[in-house]
C-alpha cells in the first residue's frame, strides 16, 4: 500500500519528537516495517533521524538535565513498547531473553538518571515521603483532610 508523502513527515515528526520508532509507526499508522524501511531510506539519503534527534533534546530548552529526562523517558518508552509485543509472543526463551535485556536497560536507566540528575532523584524521593505522610495524617486526621492538601500545594508549588 502507497503512502502519501506527508505519513513519512508525520514518521520522521513524531520520531525526532521523541516517540520509539514503533509508537511512532502506531501514531501516524503505518506499518512497523514500513517505518523501518523509511527511517533506513532516510539514513542512507543522508537524513540521519536520530542525529536530529538528539540535537532537538538538547535544543528543546532546558539543557543537559531535561535532555536526559527526555532520554530516559524515550528508553522508557522503548521498553514498554517491548513488553508489549512480548505478549504476543510464544517462545518462552525470547520472552525470558527479551525481559532479562529489560530489566538491565531499566537498571542503566534508572542509574543514569540518578548520576546525571541527582536533584531529580532527590526531588522524588521528597515527594514519595512527602505523599506517604499526607496519605498517613489524612487516614489519622480526616478532619483535618483539607489543611493537609492546602500544606503539600504549598509544597509543591515552592512556597516552603
Amino acid at each position: 500500500m502507497a503512502h502519501p508523502p506527508e505519513k513519512r513527515l508525520e514518521l520522521r515528526s513524531a520520531y525526532i519528537g521523541g516517540l520509539p520508532l514503533e509508537a511512532a509507526a502506531d501514531k501516524v499508522a503505518v506499518p512497523y516495517h514500513t517505518a523501518r524501511n523509511w527511517f533506513n531510506a532516510a539514513k542512507k539519503a543522508g537524513d540521519d533521524w536520530d542525529k536530529f534527534r538528539a540535537a532537538s533534546l538538547i535544543v528543546a530548552g532546558g539543557g543537559i538535565e531535561q535532555a536526559m529526562g527526555r532520554i530516559i523517558a524515550a528508553g522508557l518508552m522503548r521498553c514498554e513498547s517491548l513488553l508489549e509485543r512480548l505478549q504476543e509472543t510464544d517462545d518462552p526463551f525470547t520472552a525470558v531473553s527479551a525481559v532479562a535485556t529489560l530489566g538491565d536497560t531499566v537498571s542503566k536507566l534508572k542509574a543514569a538518571g540518578k548520576g546525571m540528575m541527582p536533584e531529580a532523584d532527590q526531588l522524588a524521593i521528597e515527594t514519595g515521603a512527602i505523599k506517604g505522610v499526607a496519605d498517613l495524617f489524612c487516614r489519622l486526621h480526616p478532619a483535618l483532610a483539607d489543611k493537609m492538601l492546602a500544606t503539600v500545594e504549598a509544597w509543591a508549588s515552592g512556597k516552603r
